[in-house]
């Protein structure tokens, strides 16, 4: 009953449903798209800006002049390496007056162990990465921070694309007995588990539900796939059949969590490892396992067998003979998979990652769906331009700092974020790239800018995720509470956001109010709210105050230094003499109420330090 039940859904869902692949832009390959010719020579600084000023040029919009160079400073710290410029460096550019001072400027942003930290960011977003586990339990994962440590260091050293997604994928099928590859792995042990409340007669449906969460991850994040649904039945919109489906998850269905001890040996089954261990996702299990198209993936309704391989509309790309290692117990399926994926033929992977280069510094994506490149998705506003950056791509061998060059020396980077036609009607609707767009700050980029501004940013590198202070209120509403209480931070709690110990049910409430994830899911790109108890928490947060205090005694009577170190820019005439007028306010306020007037200064300069932290200005990259 239970097969012919699939047989007649199986039909029903496929009848008329799928897109031919080759009538979709995304499933072709890209292209060698030719520089358009351009009038206006001098504002292009690369080709880039060239296909750009043609599309503004069909709506006749003139693109915005450069920004100013105090300001297109600071952008580019906070894009690249998620920190302010400080006054020295901000002194040391103006000054430099050779031609080339921004472009070394980026390159030297480039080069700092910093870039990886802030930039890592993005891909942890992507990989839903937590120190927890997650449901009711949420339980420690004591080693998962090495994941996040090896993120970071790949970026740092420019690993290829094609590298940095292999290890992520098949680590230990790609480059055996590598610890750092091994490492990589854990990409598809990040999702959040349950494993200790799941009984025997739900394992097998908990662990397809495992899988199909690396598979689903692995599809939208590398990709740019929606293909979840078609666990069930075909997909309603996109040419990915239920077939499909399980052909790829028959490439991951012999795979599982495996701890490797740093020492070298893995875990054996049944037992428990001991020691520092690396959190990998191996072959555990190559004969047992066949892979059946399952009706509504129930594990108990198996229809026909399945044959590890790729979706039908992409397989113009050959899917590549596994080759396992003849020592090692695995089925190279992963490696094989992995290999397809950074085929430099692929029409999906390397324009993927192009666009997502592109929406992380310009605040929009070519394609605005930067997880859907499917039908459902939106299509790519300059389509020359993502295949111009794809093959840029490939021609810098999936190096990704060279891209962040091409971008962040552009042009249409470098303008100012106000249009220079205002009248342009429906301007705002038009996702042009004929400005620069503000958008504020993430929530880690926020704090660590407050620490950084006050000079008392622990730049510490890795290890173990650090739990500054909660609100006891807080922590006594926790299921589990695993936060230790602290009543004064020091500086070890002091380091960047990003080593921030991510618990999937007690995240930072200074960090969640500023749309920090939940890492339930992969997240694509985050929301950008605007609510009053970001402003309140700004205002009132014992941290922000507490930092505030340690810049207001650093720079007693200079209000400049004392702008430039929380704006990340040179302070002008009116702001200093607002600034000036604050303080000699609020000082009046301080000994009005008895304080003597050096402390009232103090007190005062500790509230302006305070507003500026929740000025636009701050919050704010533009």
């Amino acid at each position: 009953m239970r097969l012919s039940q699939y047989i007649i859904v199986h039909l029903f869902c496929a009848t008329g449903q799928l897109l031919p692949a080759n009538e979709h832009w995304a499933f072709k390959s890209p292209g060698i798209p030719s520089i358009p010719r351009m009038e206006n020579k001098a504002w292009v600084k690369n080709p880039i800006d060239a296909f750009i000023h043609e599309k503004l040029s069909t709506h006749n919009i003139i693109p915005s002049n450069e920004a100013g160079r105090a300001r297109l400073l600071r952008r580019a710290y906070l894009d690249i390496i998620g920190l302010p410029p400080t006054p020295d460096q901000i002194s040391e550019f103006l000054l430099d007056e050779r031609p080339d001072t921004y472009e070394r400027t980026i390159d030297k942003l480039l080069a700092s162990p910093r870039h990886g930290e802030r930039w890592g960011r993005h891909w942890l977003d992507l990989a839903r990465y937590a120190d927890s586990s997650g449901f009711h339990d949420d339980l420690d994962r004591p080693n998962a921070w090495r994941y996040r440590d090896y993120v970071i260091q790949s970026l740092n050293t420019d690993k290829p694309y094609d590298r940095f997604l292999t290890e992520r994928i098949a680590g230990d099928e790609a480059y055996p007995r590598n610890l750092e590859a091994l490492t990589g792995t854990g990409f598809c042990r990040n999702g959040p588990s349950n494993d200790n409340n799941v009984k025997a007669p739900q394992r097998e449906q908990y662990r397809l539900d495992q899988l199909d969460d690396v598979l689903s991850t692995t599809a939208s994040v590398f990709l740019g796939l929606t293909i979840g649904c078609a666990r069930c039945h075909d997909h309603k919109s996109e040419p990915i059949s239920q077939e499909d489906y399980y052909r790829i998850l028959a490439v991951f269905n012999t795979g599982g969590p495996r701890e490797y001890l740093i020492s070298g040996s893995t875990q054996k089954k049944g037992k428990k490892i001991k020691g520092p261990a690396i959190r990998s996702f191996q072959d555990t299990d190559i004969k047992a396992r066949s892979t059946f198209v399952l009706f509504r993936g129930d594990p108990k309704a198996r229809g026909m067998q399945i044959k590890p391989s790729v979706p039908s509309a992409l397989k113009s790309i050959p899917f590549p003979e596994p080759k396992p290692f003849a020592d090692l117990e695995t089925t190279g399926l992963r490696h094989s998979l992995a290999r397809w994926m950074t085929s430099l033929k692929h029409p999906l992977t390397w324009r993927v990652i192009a666009n997502r280069l592109w929406l992380y510094h310009l605040g929009d994506g070519i394609v605005e769906t930067p997880s859907n490149f499917g039908t459902s998705g939106s299509p790519p506003s300059h389509p020359e331009l993502l295949d111009h950056l794809t093959q840029q791509l490939l021609m810098h061998d999936g190096h990704l700092k060279p891209m962040h060059r091409y971008i962040l020396t552009s042009a249409t980077y470098r303008q100012g974020p106000g249009y220079e036609n205002k009248n342009t009607p429906g301007v705002e609707k038009i996702k042009l790239f004929g400005r620069f767009t503000p958008r504020r700050l993430e929530a880690e980029i926020i704090r660590d800018s407050i620490l950084h501004s006050s000079g008392n940013l622990n730049l510490h590198m890795g290890g173990p995720g650090i739990k500054p202070r909660i609100s006891p209120s807080i922590l006594e509403r926790s299921k589990r509470n695993e936060w230790p209480l602290i009543k004064k931070e020091t500086g070890a709690h002091w380091r960047r956001s990003s080593y921030i110990y991510v618990k999937r049910q007690l995240l930072m409430p200074m960090l969640e109010l500023f749309d920090t994830p939940t890492a339930t899911v992969s997240c694509e790109l985050r929301s950008r709210s605007t609510v009053p108890t970001q402003a309140l928490t700004l205002l009132n947060n014992p941290f922000v105050n507490e930092q505030a205090s340690h810049l207001a005694r650093q720079v007693k009577d200079s209000i400049a230094i004392l702008l430039e170190k929380t704006l990340g820019r040179p302070a002008n005439p009116q702001l200093m003499a607002e600034a000036d007028s604050f303080i000699n306010e609020r000082s009046k306020v301080y000994t009005d109420k008895g304080h003597q007037a050096d402390k009232a200064r103090l007190m005062a300069r500790t509230d302006l330090c305070v507003v500026l932290f929740n000025s636009s200005m701050f919050v704010y990259i533009d």
